[in-house]
Order: structure tokens, then C-alpha cells, then sequence
């Protein structure tokens, strides 16, 4: 992979565009979920259509916008945006990470998916399953996880007094998950299940024959992507754990935090879910 290319001189304003490799894909993904489910609809992205690049060229805050923003970059590498605003309502937060099905191991296809599913089912300071849910929705929130080609986001919103204990369970994904046995057999069906849904969509249709017909069968736009109870078959728990391991690192990854803090508070937030989280690579 190239490298990335130099970084801005004033990153709170502008995040340059960088090779594939590079996190700030994964900034991209988050910090534009997250400002639509804020609704924050002031901010625009430029992309600049570089071959084989990631197509994250400028985030412009136009003067009508009386939000605060802030870039951050870790010490253990992860990146965040920070964003305060007085009328914000619903907070929320998404974590991305550049990874996604295209990444699938060949023998393995859907196991990205697997992975998401999996961070939901319990992790070291929050083991029990279904806890993070219950959280979420007993405070009036929601939350979901999307895996898509190259990236997987993690997302939540929640009532702006409910955002310090949100982000905690949404962290600790990122820490020391279980993967128990018990919920990976289950998590297969699940994954499996969503598949047979997508069946009968006529739009998952029609890109399941885009990728089929690439001319090149050994593309891995070709590739099955959700994944199923027979892809998934012969997946481990040590399949799950190496793939996290590989790639679920900070410095491959992004958080976005939106909230009614001001941006030390936030920025304090962040610093508090990168902290436990090391550089493996």
C-alpha cells in the first residue's frame, strides 16, 4: 500500500485525502453517519477521485454552522473528531474501523460480518449479553452496526446526559470482547438469517450481480460477502479473535462523538475510550 500523504497543517479545518491504508477512511465513515443521525446537515465533503485512494479531501464547516469541531490524532494512534454544539439533543457516537468484507479470508467468507456481530455479545467489564442494548434503549437511544466492503461502523445516539456511559459500553467493544462459543453459534445463524432477508430485496439483487459480473472471477467484488451458515461453518473462535486482532487496532480506526459538552469534555470522552486500547502493529 502507498503511503499517506502528508497531513494538513490545521486538521481541525481539514483532513486530507490518504492512501487506502490509511485511517482516515475510517474518519470519513464515522464522522458522516454520525453528523446525519445528529442531524447536522451543514457540513460537505469534498472528494477527489484518486485511483486506489481513499476519497476523504476536505470537511468544510460553513460560517452559518455554530458548531465547534475538533481533530484529534492519539497516542496509540486512533483518530477522532470531536464535535460540540448547545442545541444538540440527541448525542451520539460511531466507531469505525477500516476493515470490511473485502478482507473476508478466503475460506471465510462473511467473517467480517461474524466480527460485528460479535462485538455485541460481551466483553470483559460489560459480559453480560444484550446489557449494551438494554442500555441504549432504556435511556430512549438506539444503536446498530454496519459492515460494508471496506469498512465496519459501529453507531449510537442517546440523550445528551446519557453520553459518558454510552460511549464507555461502545468502547470497551474495542477492548477485550468474549467471542464465547455460545454466542458464535447463535451470532452464525443470525448472520445467516440476514441473508435469507436479503434474498428477496431486488436492490441486494442487483449488486450481487454488479459484483458477479466484473470479468474476473478471481476479483473480490465476487466474492460472497454476508456471509452464511455454510461459509461460516468451519469458523472459530480463534478465526474471530486473529481477525480482530489483525485489524480491530487503533490506528486502523476512527471515532466521531457528538454532543452538547464543550470539546474538552468531549475530546476528555475520547481520551477515555482510546485509553486500554494498544497499538498491536
Amino acid at each position: 500500500r502507498a503511503p499517506p500523504t502528508p497531513r494538513p497543517a490545521h486538521p481541525r479545518m481539514r483532513l486530507r485525502a490518504a492512501a487506502a491504508g490509511d485511517g482516515t477512511c475510517a474518519v470519513m465513515s464515522a464522522t458522516f453517519l454520525l453528523l446525519g443521525l445528529a442531524g447536522i446537515e451543514t457540513w460537505f465533503l469534498r472528494t477527489a477521485a484518486e485511483p486506489d485512494a481513499c476519497l476523504a479531501d476536505v470537511i468544510v464547516a460553513p460560517p452559518a454552522d455554530d458548531h465547534a469541531y475538533r481533530y484529534l490524532e492519539l497516542d496509540n494512534g486512533l483518530r477522532a473528531v470531536v464535535v460540540s454544539g448547545h442545541s444538540v439533543d440527541m448525542a451520539g457516537a460511531a466507531m469505525s474501523v477500516h476493515i470490511g468484507s473485502l478482507d473476508d479470508p478466503a475460506s471465510l467468507h462473511g467473517l467480517a460480518h461474524l466480527t460485528e456481530h460479535m462485538l455485541f455479545q460481551g466483553n470483559e467489564k460489560y459480559p453480560e449479553v444484550g446489557e449494551y442494548f438494554s442500555f441504549i434503549e432504556t435511556h430512549g437511544g438506539s444503536a446498530n452496526a454496519a459492515t460494508s466492503l471496506s469498512s465496519t461502523t459501529y453507531h449510537l445516539s442517546i440523550p445528551k446526559g446519557q453520553l459518558a456511559p454510552a460511549l464507555d459500553r461502545l468502547g470497551s467493544f474495542f477492548k477485550q470482547p468474549l467471542f464465547t462459543e455460545s454466542a458464535l453459534d447463535a451470532e452464525k445463524r443470525a448472520v445467516s438469517s440476514e441473508h435469507a432477508k436479503n434474498i428477496a430485496d431486488d436492490d441486494w439483487k442487483f449488486q450481487r450481480l454488479s459484483r458477479l459480473t466484473t470479468g474476473n472471477p478471481h476479483c473480490p467484488l465476487s466474492n460472497f460477502f454476508t456471509g452464511n451458515l455454510e461459509t461460516l461453518a468451519n469458523a472459530t473462535r480463534e478465526d474471530l479473535v486473529a481477525f480482530w486482532e489483525a485489524h480491530y487496532t487503533p490506528d486502523n480506526m476512527a471515532l466521531v462523538v457528538v454532543g452538547r459538552e464543550p470539546l474538552d469534555r468531549l475530546e476528555a470522552m475520547a481520551r477515555e475510550v482510546a485509553r486500554g486500547m494498544p497499538r498491536r502493529r
